[in-house]
Parts: C-alpha cells; sequence; structure tokens
C-alpha cells in the first residue's frame, strides 16, 4: 500500500445469531425436532452438521417449503435494527455474511436493509426435500474479509460460533457477541459483547480512539484462475455517477458557471489530469471544499435508480456501487439509495480550504474490486458510462455501458450500450437466464 493512501473501515457481520435468529433454531422450535438444537456454536464441522441436519429433515418430511414459511417471518434480534442504524453513518461500508442460504437468505436480509449479502446454495431434489449444500466457496467469510483486506479496508469482524472464527482472526479487530460457553472459553482473546448496545460500545472505542488501527499483513492473492471455472452467483459492479445519481462535477458547473468542470470521464479517460484541472479551476473561482459539500447534500439520485435497484434485489441481489468520486458524494448518494455499500475515494483540502488533492484509497480500485470478487466466486456484470469503467467492465463476465457518450461508445463497440433503465432491466435478464454471451468470451474468441 502506498503511504498516501488513506486508511478506510469496513464492518464484516455473521447474520445468524449476531443480527438475526438462528433460522435452523426457528425451525427447531416450530416442528420440535430436537436434533436441531444442533448449530456451528456446537460443531464447527459445517458439512458434517449439513448431512446430519438433511438426513433429520427427510425423516421428519420436512421440505425447502417448510422451512421458507418458517423464515419469512423471521425479525432481527433486539437491538439489532437500531445498532445498524447507529453504525450506518460512522462505518458506510457494511458487509453481511452468512453461511446460510441463498433459498431462503434473502427474507431475512430484507429485514436487515442490507441488499449484499455473501451466501451459500441449497442442492434440492424433485421432491422439494434438502439433500446437500453448495458451499459458494470454502472458507468465504475469511476469504471475503481478506480480499476487502487487499481493497485498502480495514476491517472489524463480529460473529459469534466456531465457524465465524477464521474471520475474525483474519481481520483487524474481531469481536464475539451471543457466543455459546465453549466458544467464549475456546477464544479468550476475543472482547465479548453481551449485546447489542454492548457492541455498540465497543465498536465506539474502536472508532474514536486516538490511534491508528494498524493493519494486517496482506494475505497472497489467489490467481484468478482459481475461481475461473466454478463462478456461479451473480453480482453487479455499478458505477454511480450518471448511472444512479447526477455527475457530481456538472452539479458544481450548474451552481457555479465554471467551464471548464463541464467535462467529465466521458470525455476524458486521464483522471488524474482531469482532478487537477478542476482544483485549478475552483481555486481561480474563489470555491471552496465546503462549498462543493453543500452542493452534494443537495444532490437527489436519478429518477427510476431507486426503482432499479429494488427490481434488480430478487433478480440478482448483491450488488456494489463504486465511484471514483469522493465520499462527500458517495454517501449523501448511498443514504437515499438505501444502499450502505458504496466504494469510494477522498478528496482533502488546503490551509486554506480549496481542494488541492484527491486521495485514491486504492489505485485501480474499480478494476481490482471486479478481481476480488471474482477471487470470492461471484461471476460479474459490470455497469459503466465512462471512460473510467471500462477497466472493470474488461474483466467483469460481462460490461453493459448505461448511456455512454458518442466517444465511448466509438472507442468500445464490444460492450452492449443501453439507453435506459428498462433496456438495461432486459439485458440483465437476458445475461443472468443464460442467454447472453458474456463479454470476456467474446473477447477471447475474436
Amino acid at each position: 500500500m502506498q503511504v498516501s493512501e488513506r486508511d478506510s473501515i469496513m464492518c464484516a457481520f455473521d447474520v445468524e445469531g449476531t443480527l438475526m435468529p438462528e433460522a435452523w433454531l426457528a425451525l427447531q422450535k416450530k416442528t420440535g425436532i430436537e436434533g436441531l438444537k444442533r448449530t456451528t456454536a456446537h460443531e464447527p464441522d459445517y458439512d458434517k452438521l449439513m448431512k446430519y441436519r438433511c438426513d433429520l429433515l427427510r425423516e421428519h418430511n420436512i421440505k425447502l417449503k417448510d422451512m421458507l414459511e418458517v423464515v419469512k417471518d423471521l425479525k432481527p434480534l433486539e437491538g439489532a435494527r437500531e445498532f445498524l442504524e447507529w453504525l450506518k453513518p460512522l462505518v458506510p461500508r457494511i458487509l453481511l455474511l452468512t453461511d446460510t442460504f441463498e433459498e431462503y437468505a434473502m427474507p431475512m436480509f430484507e429485514q436487515l436493509g442490507y441488499p449484499s449479502v455473501f451466501c451459500n446454495s441449497l442442492i434440492i431434489d424433485a421432491d422439494g426435500f434438502i439433500v446437500g449444500h453448495r458451499l459458494r466457496l470454502k472458507d468465504q467469510k475469511r476469504k471475503a474479509v481478506e480480499s476487502f483486506q487487499r481493497l485498502n479496508f480495514r476491517v472489524i469482524a463480529v460473529g459469534d460460533s466456531f465457524n465465524d472464527i477464521s474471520m475474525m482472526k483474519a481481520a483487524e479487530h474481531g469481536i464475539l457477541i451471543y457466543p455459546s460457553e465453549s466458544v467464549r472459553k475456546a477464544h479468550p482473546e476475543f472482547p465479548c459483547a453481551k449485546d447489542h448496545y454492548d457492541l455498540r460500545i465497543k465498536i465506539g472505542r474502536l472508532l474514536s480512539a486516538n490511534k491508528q488501527i494498524i493493519p494486517r499483513p496482506l494475505a497472497f492473492a489467489p490467481p484468478l484462475s482459481a475461481t475461473e471455472s466454478s463462478r456461479t452467483m451473480w453480482l453487479i459492479c455499478c458505477n454511480v455517477a450518471g448511472f444512479l445519481a447526477p455527475e457530481p462535477w456538472l452539479a458544481v458547473q450548474a451552481k457555479f458557471g465554471i467551464e471548464e468542470l463541464k467535462v467529465t470521464t466521458s470525455q476524458e479517460p486521464d483522471y488524474a489530469k482531469l482532478m487537477a484541472i478542476r482544483a485549478s479551476a475552483l481555486r481561480s473561482h474563489g470555491v471552496k471544499l465546503w462549498e462543493i459539500v453543500d452542493v452534494m447534500n443537495e444532490l437527489d439520485v436519478l429518477p427510476g435508480a431507486t426503482d432499479f435497484l429494488e427490481w434488480l434485489k430478487p433478480i440478482v441481489p448483491r450488488t456494489f456501487m463504486i465511484t471514483d468520486g469522493f465520499e462527500e458524494y458517495a454517501l449523501p448518494v448511498g443514504d437515499k439509495l438505501g444502499h450502505p455499500m458504496v466504494l469510494c475515494n477522498y478528496v482533502e483540502a488546503d490551509r486554506d480550504g480549496y481542494m488541492n488533492k484527491l486521495v485514491t484509497r486504492v489505485k485501480d480500485q474499480k478494476l481490482k474490486t471486479v478481481e476480488e470478487l471474482q477471487r470470492l466466486n461471484f461471476r460479474i456484470i459490470s455497469v459503466g458510462s465512462s471512460f473510467n469503467d471500462v477497466a472493470m467492465m474488461k474483466a467483469a463476465e460481462q460490461g453493459i455501458l448505461y448511456r455512454p457518450s458518442a466517444a465511448v461508445t466509438k472507442e468500445y463497440p464490444e460492450f452492449p450500450a443501453v439507453a435506459n433503465h428498462e433496456e438495461l432491466k432486459a439485458k440483465i435478464l437476458e445475461i443472468v437466464s443464460g442467454k447472453g454471451e458474456p463479454a470476456t468470451k467474446r473477447a477471447k474468441t475474436r
């Protein structure tokens, strides 16, 4: 990591037992099957535990549809929703990780209001019985933490069971909440929160301490080829400006009438050069950084953006928003979209209050984000509009241009272009249904 890169915090949470009730325990309570009381808090071997559960369910004639009826009524643990609302403005990047399954995970995450959840999937037979499970990635929680550390995040990981320990050890800080006695005794090195208010205190102290959170040594990045043939679940990486929210610099240009700010990454591919032009133009017109921040707070999302994300959830329930813009733009947009996972950069002011520096969280962040998510065994659809999005679109399984400029379209005719959200919906449905040929495949076969 370069010295100039700024620390950024991410919180990673196990879901069941930490934020939501254990789905298997809820099923046990409804059915009275004593054996379903066994969870990862008691059995660290997940494959063994799932085989045991599958046998029990068949023995008692319990099918997936029966589990869905139980899960849809589950509510967050007492204090969990309030805790997340408290955390959002302090740590606006929150990752939910669970070893539960996509087939019945989404109702729980809707309750929490978080649309990006990493999970596994089930194998169902023709009669509707669960006969096995498919891990998206072995030790997925730890590997997720390590991937985001390579993207220059410092991670605070929270869990309750043996299955969470590896991610807590990998993170810069690990905290237990509601652990079983066996977990607590086996891992006394982790502080233990007795409830969500106590968890709030423990995380608050980490964030407010007058010392840097020292990063862990970075784990080796596995080659992309390690997951190339096994990626199954789709995930969308999209640029924010011009797709979900207005171009921030065009809004500043409209406010102050500065001609130089009309140029964006749709026309100029050199982002460093573009930011230098912007800083010089703002200074020459006497516009300080706090005035830019005021403009950002007044921006609203683009028409149709919120409806599009609501439509997307059941189709592709994992979305990461990325902008090379700055946090003061990204966070209000994320709040208005109800989406607490926006990756961004930062700007700094000089002693006179003028913007003088763009601080990149990590160089080539859009490209590297796609690659790290591919290492986590996701297939990526990347939606962009400008020259600055091309690298991540080339790396993704499928790139889509959204209302691109004529210059971008002419330079990159290999990417399909859409003119509105309805066309984008159709293209996404085509891709996830298997009817669309991935851009990466087309590139290789030319």
